[in-house]
């Protein structure tokens, strides 16, 4: 099996030059076949897997951006993936032990097997970690106003969703789960995961797990937005449960009628009425999950 590296390059970590060096030593080392490949943008990664047809093990050095595109390029395909956690968002890779040491997940793979796990089908997407609706959906749009760079991403977004829940017009949504009516009103967020974490860090879903065969949904229903400070003990702590306009509910499929589209992965996506289904062990993932 031929060892594939795709790097963004604006990957922002002070030892990727010393991952790269490793890589080619180990490489090297045990005459394994391999390739390196600096990407620009999405599309550049995606003509990057569709060049090799037989099975490869490939190396994302990137964030959840990066992961995101690379998901939907994997599809279909018979490759495996190994994530090296070195974006500016790295929020699914809070699911894998070692998370932040790039050459540990590099050393570790070399050992183990390929596990599958699920992904979702969003409409014609796919997504690895997160599809999200609502106050989510919004900010997805304005996180990128100001200048965040200096300050932790989990913060960047608590600050975002600070300015925009007082001007957000709620708008409602509709939820119908496994062929059921469950709920039809106005949400504040609405998460429907794959993984635990998004937004910086906050996990709304905390049982969720990779490769169960459902996906975790965290409904919170609108509240007065001046109440807002009142429940961020429960959000910052990731005990949405605790809040009287939280539910939290597994499904296989879940379709959602929202005015406002939705953000996959943190990438915004415009449309307005979703089909999501979960797609049962759909990829071949090398990290180690916690």
């Amino acid at each position: 099996m031929k060892h594939v590296v795709i790097i963004n390059r604006m990957a922002k970590q002070k030892n990727l030059k010393e991952l790269l060096k490793e890589m080619e030593t180990t490489f090297r080392a045990r005459a394994l076949p391999y390739a390196i490949h600096l990407t620009k943008g999405s599309a550049e990664a995606d003509a990057i897997i569709a060049s090799y047809h037989d099975p490869c093990r490939f190396y994302i050095c990137g964030g959840d951006g990066t992961l995101h595109e690379v998901i939907n390029a994997l599809q279909g395909s018979s490759h495996e993936l190994v994530l090296i956690p070195c974006g500016t968002g790295n929020d699914f890779s809070r699911m894998l032990k070692d998370r932040k040491d790039i050459l540990a997940h590099f050393h570790h793979s070399l050992a183990k097997e390929a596990k599958a796990i699920d992904v979702l089908k969003v409409n014609d997407h796919y997504c690895i970690n997160a599809a999200c609706f609502a106050l989510d959906s919004d900010i997805a749009k304005h996180v990128h106003d100001e200048n965040w760079s200096l300050i932790p991403r989990k913060l960047a977004y608590l600050t975002t969703v600070l300015r925009r829940v007082f001007v957000y017009p709620c708008n409602e949504v509709e939820l119908i789960a496994d062929g059921r009516h469950v709920y039809q009103g106005k949400a504040l967020f609405l998460a429907c995961n794959n993984a635990k974490f998004y937004g910086g860090g906050f996990c709304f879903t905390p049982d969720a797990k990779l490769d169960d065969g459902k996906m975790d949904v965290c409904l919170i229903r609108s509240f007065p937005r001046w109440r807002i400070l009142y429940k961020c003990p429960a959000l910052l702590g990731n005990k949405p449960q605790r809040l009287k306009e939280c539910s939290i509910f597994q499904c296989e499929h879940l379709q959602v009628l929202s005015k406002q589209g939705m953000n996959l992965d943190g990438e915004p996506y415009p449309d307005d009425r979703i089909e999501i289904t979960v797609l049962p062990k759909a990829i071949r993932l090398v990290n180690e999950i916690k």
